[in-house]
């Protein structure tokens, strides 16, 4: 998978990255939030490494998740998309769909093997004004992963997986305002 350069804003609009790794045989997930600012991936590999590191043992981890939340300042007369017209943005390169309540696009697979994902569009939150982005990528079955190198490897696809998605949702002018 390509791993797209880092968009580098002078502005981050992360709000908070969370990452989980799931384990089963009775071990305790292990799990960490990143709040703002927004620290960058390197940093966030590292704690992801060290999350990682502290799972009893690799082959226990039964499935991992990675989720950015952004918000995004709105100039004003930026036309942004609905949820409708993310499905259409994103149906040529993912098979997807709405939630039933429509809030909510959920990816039956990703370019990752046996990964799922969703993103969920939310204009104007209580006292967080803007347009909020949440991206989830998750392994959808059991996953098997035989080192901690595999697990990183994961987390390092999916994060330019929802780098990708936010590229092609995020129209320009919003970018532009990030720089």
């Amino acid at each position: 998978m390509d791993h797209p350069p880092p968009h580098s804003f002078s502005r981050s609009p992360v709000e908070e990255v969370f990452c989980r790794c799931s384990c089963g045989s009775g071990a305790e997930s292990r799990s960490l939030t990143i709040p703002p600012p927004y620290p960058g991936w390197p940093h966030i590999r590292d704690a992801i490494r060290d999350m990682v590191a502290g799972a009893v043992e690799v082959s226990w981890i039964t499935g991992c998740t990675i989720s950015y939340t952004d918000l995004l300042p709105v100039v004003d007369g930026t036309d942004l998309p609905g949820t409708g017209d993310i499905v259409d943005l994103l149906s040529g390169r993912f098979d997807c769909s709405l939630d039933r309540k429509g809030n909510e696009i959920l990816f039956i697979s990703t370019l990752i093997p046996d990964t799922a994902g969703s993103v969920c569009s939310v204009l104007n939150r209580p006292n967080k004004p803007g347009w909020t982005l949440v991206f989830t990528m998750k392994t959808d079955r059991p996953a098997g992963f035989v080192s901690g190198e595999s697990v990183m490897n994961w987390f390092s696809d999916a994060r330019a997986e929802i780098h990708m998605l936010f590229d092609l949702i995020v129209p320009e002018e919003i970018v532009r305002t990030l720089r």
